[in-house]
């Protein structure tokens, strides 16, 4: 441009040495002016390409010139996201790996979202289309938006924070949206950075990731166990399910695509498969990786390769795997196969098997940074089989501090208690705060209460001043809960109180968030006696929870848990167990059968309908909730213990005395031998056999106090039946806060 305005300029004075002088001298003038103004933007220009090349380092997508792309001129789809199908064979560039786009019967659903929602989120199985839906949405509603795509680190995140501040309108696309959740990834703060007015968040999660957070969030009654994982920041998207399996009018709308092959196979094959899973090829990957293990096949040592992977995704390892780790994780699984017996091939043979295209479409795994790799998403989801102690241990020792965490919650998804302890104490003593809420959380599960609370105080007091103000209230927000479970319930009211007001200053009345926190204040209420409030203000909480997040948000389900605990707790026994029964239901519905959330609200149920009258319908609903229990956490959990003590205490409370005796003979010799003789379930459990054979209480009162704080419900109980041994009937049962 500098190099035009000159020639042009001399030029424009050439030419008015031909012109009469004053009309030479006024086109010589405009001729500066112009050539100043160009020379200026020239120069700007030039200044400004030191800082686009520095911008091109901050973990964002950003062009040949270093500037953020539009979304209308994305044509590598497969750059963000989009899972390759075989290439068409009809000589076109990038886009030839990726079919022409099939309307899917929820897009337009999906485009309203984008012009009214600010953050958007797109849930569905592994290749059901979820990112080709959502881009194509966002291509049509917003073609000329600047497309924010950052890598998931926080430095990438703040610098995405600071680029859509500078862009009247942008996309911040967050694909697989559980890349960026977990200790130290995305914040409601961050979340709420990155769609200031004019840019909104669009983002996809795997179906089975979503399960997972719905389950860690497990009810509005614990919000603590794994709050800061992004469950918070789930609460506040707008949620769309895509399907897997194509139905009718996509079918057809893809029919439409005739002279394309791949979609015409893909449609043939629509019984079987969802048309976006056969394009990808996932179950042609998957019995691709299974049949490498053919004894003495070409592939055996790259089907370790990628099972190790797989294994390393499923324990919770999000980000791409090095491949040293690799190397190591895979050897075990070759050795368990019969190692060198299956005469496996070279490392450089498996690694190039692995990553090599299959079927045109995917590798198995895929080549990420610099010697890191991470494993087509299909595959995780397909296999159930249980991950080997050395891979826990092993993953522990090679992750940085905050992917420890993330390793810790989904050891105790997969029952491993002494992995997460492991993971959650090296996060802690690196620096990562919030690994004490899984540490309180560790304690608590097996109701060492007092520990529970403890773990978080000292964190809390030990917390340094320039500690992430996030951090701080998601230690505050775990405190609430265990301080409740631990008895102290003024206490935990007063701290949810506080965690309240602060909401309603740093996000607002109608947040999820502020939402959550009131649901705790009613709580807090009901366990200090002002039940009638408690009812009042989850009634208004619900109101609000509906109007700003719909009916099937899991924050509203919550709100319907406090309104029928306070229905209950005011007496209305009969109206409480039908809104038990009817939150159980769409509970069930939303969420599964075996949801925590969904087996709490069973479990309630059953005890109203008890207060009802109907004794047997009472106890077969208990039973569903203990078997899904021990479905859930094995035979040995206390929560298992403490639904079957509560099946014990129902059935000696309708009279039948014996029968509950016969019960809890297994019941005191399996509480004791799982969780120690002086553990309160198992007191709890010598405590009933007393009751309802009418022993003596001396000897179990002595013990109860060597082992349970002096004012314990159940020390109290034993020292006021040694005093008046025909006291009205009264049964232990495990608090919930």
């Amino acid at each position: 441009m500098l190099v035009l305005v000159a020639v042009g300029v001399s030029g424009v004075s050439w030419l008015a040495r031909l012109l009469p002088g004053v009309v030479g001298g006024a086109t010589v003038a405009v001729a500066a002016t112009v050539g100043a103004a160009l020379s200026q933007r020239g120069q700007r220009l030039i200044e400004e390409t030191p800082r686009h090349l520095s911008d091109a380092g901050d973990g964002l997508r950003r062009d040949r010139r270093g500037r953020l792309p539009r979304i209308r001129d994305i044509n590598d789809l497969l750059s963000i996201g989009v899972h390759p199908a075989a290439p068409a064979g009809d000589g076109h560039a990038v886009d030839s790996r990726v079919p022409p786009f099939v309307r899917r019967d929820r897009s337009a659903e999906l485009e309203e979202a984008l012009r009214r929602e600010r953050f958007v989120l797109v849930v569905g199985e592994s290749t059901a289309g979820k990112s080709r839906a959502a881009f194509e949405a966002a291509r049509a509603v917003f073609p000329g938006a600047a497309l924010v795509l950052p890598d998931p680190t926080q430095p990438a995140l703040r610098a995405a924070a600071a680029a859509v501040r500078g862009e009247s309108h942008s996309v911040v696309w967050l694909d697989d949206l559980e890349r960026y959740l977990g200790a130290g990834g995305l914040s409601l703060h961050m979340l709420e950075r990155l769609a200031p007015p004019g840019s909104m968040v669009l983002s996809t999660i795997r179906a089975q990731e979503r399960a997972r957070y719905l389950e860690a969030q497990d009810s509005t009654r614990n919000p603590s166990s794994n709050r800061w994982t992004g469950t918070d920041v789930l609460a506040l998207m707008y949620e769309i399910r895509l399907e897997r399996q194509w139905h009718g009018e996509e079918i057809a709308r893809a029919r439409q695509f005739g002279d394309d092959r791949r979609l015409a196979r893909a449609v043939d094959s629509s019984e079987l498969y969802g048309v976006a899973e056969f394009l990808a090829a996932g179950p042609q990957l998957l019995t691709a990786w299974q049949d490498a293990w053919a004894p003495e096949g070409p592939h055996v040592r790259g089907a370790a390769l990628v099972s190790a992977a797989v294994e390393a995704r499923r324990a919770g390892w999000s980000r791409p795997l090095p491949v040293a780790l690799l190397r190591d994780l895979h050897e075990r699984h070759l050795a368990a196969r019969g190692g060198v017996r299956l005469r496996p091939e070279s490392w450089e043979e498996a690694l190039e098997w692995a990553t090599r295209p299959l079927h045109a479409t995917s590798g198995l795994l895929i080549p990420q940074a610099p010697d890191t790799y991470s494993v087509f998403d299909y595959l995780p989801d397909a296999v159930d089989t249980p991950i080997l102690d050395h891979t826990w241990a092993r993953l522990i020792e090679a992750a940085e501090p905050e992917v420890c965490v993330d390793i810790g919650w989904s050891a105790i998804t997969h029952a491993r208690r002494a992995a997460a302890q492991e993971a959650f104490r090296k996060a802690l003593d690196n620096g990562v705060l919030v690994a004490a809420i899984g540490v309180a959380h560790l304690h608590g599960s097996v109701w060492r209460l007092r520990e529970a609370r403890d773990a978080l105080r000292t964190t809390l007091r030990s917390a340094p001043a320039d500690t992430n103000p996030e951090a701080l209230f998601d230690l505050r927000s775990a405190l609430v809960f265990w301080t409740g479970m631990d008895g102290r319930n003024e206490e935990a009211l007063e701290l949810a109180i506080e965690l309240h007001d602060e909401c309603r200053l740093r996000y607002g009345a109608d947040h999820p968030e502020t939402i959550l926190a009131a649901l705790r204040i009613a709580r807090g209420m009901v366990h200090t006696g002002r039940p009638a409030e408690a009812l009042s203000l989850a009634l208004d909480t619900q109101e609000c929870s509906l109007r700003t997040l719909g009916a099937t948000h899991p924050v509203t389900l919550g709100c319907r848990f406090e309104v029928a605990v306070g229905t209950q707790e005011c007496g209305r026994t009969a109206e409480a167990a039908q809104l038990w029964g009817e939150l159980a239901d769409d509970a069930t519905r939303l969420l599964g059968p075996h949801n925590g959330f969904t087996v709490d609200a069973r479990w309630n149920q059953s005890d109203a309908v008890f207060k009802t009258g109907d004794t047997s319908l009472a106890l077969r609903l208990l039973a569903g909730v203990i078997d899904r229990r021990i479905a859930t956490y094995g035979a040995d959990h206390p929560r298992a213990f403490a639904a079957r003590l509560e099946y014990t205490g129902l059935t000696g409370r309708s009279g039948r005395r014996d029968e509950a005796l016969a019960l809890l003979v297994p019941l005191v010799q399996e509480t004791s031998r799982a969780l120690g003789p002086d553990h309160e379930l198992a007191l709890a459990a010598r405590h009933q056999q007393a009751l309802w054979s009418d022993a003596d209480f001396r000897t179990l009162l002595s013990e109860c106090e060597r082992a349970l704080r002096p004012n314990h419900p159940l020390t109290e109980d034993c020292r006021a039946r040694c005093a008046q041994p025909d006291r009205p009937v009264w049964y232990y049962e495990p608090p919930s806060w």
